[in-house]
């Protein structure tokens, strides 16, 4: 016999929670629950589908200072686990070769967008960015640690190096090309930060 399925979720809302997005399930249940996704970080709350919008907020805002301890316990446990283990040689080429593909494919189509010109890019073991750009022979460089962060912000970091290419420095021009070529940005920017370089 297969066995009972999960309460079924009637509907699904985010609601913002400071700045943080809470993603909230209701379903077919007596009780509020609220955890925190030891993987992601993520908060999600499950809650009775007949709950008003105000009650839930009124439940988040009094457990705001538990959710954002519980978070950064998370985020921290999960940069320890998540740095590189020690690959072996087949591993490394196979990492090497999907980030190959990504890179190669986002480079070709925000150089379109963005009407700048790369002169090839390497990919490396670094410790302390995800990539660098030398404005002056156009070459970039790409963390191997970036295959095992999601592609959205993969996406955000080639980006971040092209547009090196129209502005050297971190500047407020900078980070307005960033947000006009890639909507978004900050938050990837953020999310990104929840991972180890190395």
């Amino acid at each position: 016999m297969q066995k009972t399925k999960e309460k079924s979720i009637v509907r699904k809302e985010d609601i913002v929670l400071g700045n943080l997005v809470v993603h909230v399930q209701y379903k077919k249940i007596k009780n509020l629950y609220l955890k925190i996704d030891v993987n992601t970080s993520e908060v999600k709350v499950s809650a009775p589908y007949t709950m008003s919008r105000e009650r839930i907020n009124e439940f988040l805002d009094n457990r705001r200072e538990w959710i954002e301890k519980t978070r950064q316990k998370v985020i921290k446990k999960n940069k320890k686990h998540n740095q590189f283990q020690e690959l072996d040689a087949e591993q490394e080429k196979k990492l090497r070769e999907y980030l190959n593909f990504e890179i190669k494919n986002y480079i070709i189509k925000y150089e379109k967008i963005m009407r700048v010109k790369s002169e090839g890019f390497t990919i490396r073991k670094m410790k302390t960015r995800w990539g660098s750009c030398n404005v002056r022979t156009h070459h970039l460089n790409f963390n191997l640690a970036l295959a095992r962060v999601p592609r959205e912000c993969l996406e955000y970091v080639v980006v971040h190096e092209l547009t090196h290419l129209l502005e050297a420095s971190h500047n407020a021009n900078f980070w307005n090309l960033m947000e006009y070529y890639l909507p978004g940005s900050k938050r990837l920017r953020k999310k990104l930060n929840e991972y180890s370089v190395f």
